[in-house]
């Protein structure tokens, strides 16, 4: 009988060790099967706007089981070369992974919708800050009192207005805003500012910036796109003033 007790406790401790063998084995695999991507080298030090040389680049290993989605934020080793030769928008020191957000390049053409057309127009660059305003922010603009008359003398209570004062416009009307409007260029710059700037193209005309305005089904503007081409008619395109509207989720920067 202690014979048969024997034989079913060794059974079962041989068959518990084995179950812990495998768990061990099938873990330790596990451990060991790597994704490979794409790293900046220790020793690389890359400042924004320079290309990517391949001596600057690393294979990074990292456990599958700890990968995640990794492949939709970072570069997989088998496609670095098609990062070689790329512009990072951000200094790099080594030591990190190279993230697809790295390599952004300025956009290239203006996108808008098929019942909206592209109006550019002058605006006051001593009122805003370029650098702070993107492509896709929403804006509206000041259309103040406009200047008319120009030429004309003003009299005042004793006569006409001495000629060597030059002309003095008028002005006729009150402050209004239109819009809003969404933001598609500023000058030649279609993108945020920094990625212009990694790209080491420069950026030209901020004072003139492309708007996307609604038409009807006949190609007319309508509404607020309407009172605004009426407004600059009117003031012979003079720059105006514009009102930033609040982003949903983002925040000015430089």
């Amino acid at each position: 009988m202690r014979g048969t007790q024997g034989l079913v406790i060794a059974l079962a401790l041989g068959l518990a060790g084995g179950v812990f063998n495998w768990l061990y084995l099938a873990g330790k695999a596990q451990r060991q099967e790597t994704v490979s991507y794409v790293g900046i080298a220790t020793e690389a030090n890359v400042a924004r706007g320079e290309v990517l040389q391949e001596s600057h680049l690393v294979r990074v290993d990292i456990p599958r089981s700890q990968a995640g989605n990794l492949d939709e934020f970072a570069y997989p080793w088998s496609t670095r070369e098609s990062v070689i030769g790329s512009r990072v928008w951000r200094d790099h020191s080594g030591g990190y992974l190279l993230l697809r957000d790295d390599l952004k390049t300025p956009a290239q053409e203006l996108k808008f919708g098929e019942n909206e057309r592209v109006v550019w127009l002058p605006v006051d660059n001593r009122t805003f800050v370029p650098s702070l305003v993107e492509p896709g922010d929403m804006v509206s603009f000041i259309a103040g009192p406009a200047p008319v008359g120009y030429g004309e003398s003003i009299e005042d209570e004793t006569g006409p207005a001495a000629a060597a004062d030059g002309p003095q416009p008028r002005l006729a009307g009150s402050i209004d805003t239109i819009g809003p409007f969404r933001i598609l260029s500023l000058g030649n710059r279609l993108g945020s500012a920094e990625v212009r700037r990694s790209s080491r193209m420069p950026t030209v005309q901020e004072n003139v910036i492309a708007i996307a305005i609604e038409v009807d089904s006949t190609g007319n503007p309508i509404a607020q796109a309407d009172k605004l081409l009426k407004m600059l008619n009117e003031t012979n395109f003079r720059p105006m003033g514009i009102l930033l509207h609040p982003r949903k989720g983002k925040t000015l920067s430089p």
